[in-house]
């Protein structure tokens, strides 16, 4: 009993988290990239993962390079009701959140101005602080995704992730981590 109890212990892979490429795995080299970056602008550095020796790729973003990398002004208020929230421990964005997301890349498609999104990936305070940071990364690229399919350009929306560090309730239990496993976005003008 002890060793059956041994083999299945507390180990536990979450349900609906993808997978971060590489994560764990230096042997693969990331895939090449066909991103155009214009010379003179490498684009942002490249972020080797915590226990890998390989970056992820370079993340261009084409005509939008300046205005994402470069100073800029950030309105969190314009998509505050499009806030998009996930179950525990996923990063799969659930059909409910799908009118908040079709909402976003509505005023993308329509709005072909110099304008841009930081999508912001949180999670609640349950997990260490590389997991939640690694969840939060996922969400966001989760919702990058999304929009992307929707026909959102995404050279226009850059990814961050915050873990749990950026709760809207710092309460506990269900009622305040429920509010705090969100997607943020944010629009980007120039300055």
């Amino acid at each position: 009993m002890a060793l059956a109890a041994g083999m299945t212990g507390c180990h536990r892979h979450p349900n609906g988290v993808t997978d971060i490429p590489y994560l764990g795995r230096p042997q693969q080299k990331p895939p090449p990239s066909d991103n155009n970056i214009a010379p003179g602008n490498p684009g942002p550095p490249t972020t080797p993962i915590q226990g890998t020796t390989e970056p992820l790729g370079t993340i261009t973003y084409g005509k939008w390079a300046d205005l994402l990398q470069g100073p800029h002004n950030e309105d969190p208020e314009k998509f505050r009701g499009d806030t998009i929230h996930f179950d525990f421990d996923s990063s799969v964005i659930k059909s409910s959140e799908d009118a908040k997301l079709q909402d976003v890349a509505n005023y993308f498609k329509d709005n072909p101005r110099h304008e841009a999104l930081i999508i912001e990936g949180n999670c609640d305070e349950r997990g260490t602080e590389k997991y939640n940071l690694s969840l939060g990364e996922r969400r966001a690229l989760a919702a990058r995704e999304y929009l992307a399919n929707l026909g959102v350009n995404p050279e226009r929306i850059k990814t961050v992730t915050y873990g749990s560090s950026r709760p809207v309730d710092p309460g506990k239990g269900e009622s305040a981590w429920q509010k705090n496993r969100r997607d943020d976005f944010v629009l980007v003008t120039p300055k």
